[in-house]
C-alpha cells in the first residue's frame, strides 16, 4: 500500500530488493551482475565511443531467463494492478548500461511515455548511485500538472534547459532525484510523469527496467520497447502459471487491428 500511495501522490516510491521479498532474488541478481558486467565490457570498445548508453541484446537476455522471470513474480504484478486498477501487461524488460558522459540526449532528455494513460516501470540499481551517477529523476506533483497542461505538442521531449527555461524557475527543488545503493528499487508512472536519467558524469550506471501497463493499452505500437520479440517472450511464459501467462501474452487478446500492430523499434 505504501508503493501504491507514493505513485498516486508523488509518482514515484523508492524501495530495496530486500524490502519487497521476492523469491529468486538472489538469482535475479547475479545474472544482471553477470549482464552488466558484459554490457561493462563492450563499453571499452571503439566502436561505442560516440554512444551513451549500452542495451542488452536478445541472445543476452535469454541466456539470462531468471531476469524476466523476476518481472513476473506474483507479488510485484499484485501491486502494480493495485495501482492501475485494471489486469496488467508485463512488457518485457531492458538491462541499460549509462556511460559517464555527461551527454545529454534520448532517455537523459526529460519526457513521459506513451503506451498507456497509466503504467509503471520498476528500475533496479545495480551499482550505487549518487547525484552525479545517472540517477532517475521525475518532476514534482504540482510542476508536473503544469508541465502537462501547457507543453505542446503533448508528448514533447525537452532537454533539462529547454525545461528549466519553460518554467522559468530558479532552483531544482522541483525534481524528485532517486539515488541508492546497489539494490536500490524504483517503482515509477513514466506515462503521467515527465521524467528522464540524469546523465552521469562521475561513473557509469547499470539498472534493470522492467515496463508494465494495461491489458488494453492506448497505444499498442509503443508498446514492445523491449528487445526480445513476441515469440522469445511467449517462449519465456511457457513455464508461468496460467494466470501469470496472461501478463506477457497480452497482446494476443487485443480487439481487432490492434493485435496486428507491429513492435516500435525505437531505439536508445
Amino acid at each position: 500500500m505504501k508503493i501504491i500511495e507514493g505513485l498516486e501522490k508523488q509518482g514515484v516510491y523508492v524501495t530495496t530488493l530486500s524490502a519487497l521479498g521476492i523469491p529468486c532474488t538472489k538469482k535475479f541478481l547475479k545474472a544482471g551482475y553477470s549482464v552488466a558486467a558484459e554490457l561493462a565490457r563492450r563499453s571499452t570498445s571503439p566502436v561505442y565511443a560516440d554512444r551513451h548508453t549500452l542495451t542488452a541484446t536478445a541472445k543476452q537476455l535469454l541466456l539470462y531467463p531468471e531476469i524476466f522471470w523476476w518481472g513476473t513474480s506474483e507479488r510485484l504484478l499484485k501491486i502494480i494492478e493495485a495501482y492501475l486498477q485494471l489486469p496488467v501487461a508485463y512488457d518485457g524488460l531492458s538491462v541499460y548500461y549509462s556511460l559517464a558522459n555527461g551527454r545529454n540526449a534520448g532517455p537523459r532528455k526529460w519526457h513521459r511515455d506513451k503506451e498507456d494513460w497509466k503504467m509503471v516501470k520498476v528500475c533496479v540499481y545495480l551499482n550505487d548511485v549518487d547525484e552525479n551517477g545517472g540517477p532517475y529523476e521525475c518532476i514534482r506533483p504540482d510542476v508536473n500538472d503544469y508541465l502537462v497542461s501547457t507543453l505542446r505538442p503533448k508528448y514533447r521531449v525537452l532537454t533539462h534547459r529547454k525545461l528549466e527555461e519553460h518554467l522559468n524557475l530558479q532552483t531544482t527543488d522541483w525534481i524528485t532525484s532517486c539515488t541508492g545503493q546497489a539494490g536500490t528499487v524504483i517503482f515509477a508512472d513514466t506515462a503521467r510523469y515527465y521524467h528522464r536519467g540524469k546523465p552521469p558524469v562521475n561513473c557509469d550506471r547499470s539498472a534493470i527496467f522492467f515496463s508494465y501497463f494495461s491489458q488494453r493499452p492506448k497505444h499498442p505500437f509503443f508498446c514492445g520497447r523491449s528487445p526480445l520479440s513476441d515469440q522469445q517472450l511467449a517462449r519465456l511464459a511457457e513455464p508461468l502459471p496460467p494466470h501469470l501467462r496472461q501478463s506477457v501474452t497480452w497482446r494476443k487478446r487485443l480487439p481487432g487491428i490492434g493485435r496486428y500492430i507491429p513492435k516500435n523499434r525505437v531505439k536508445v
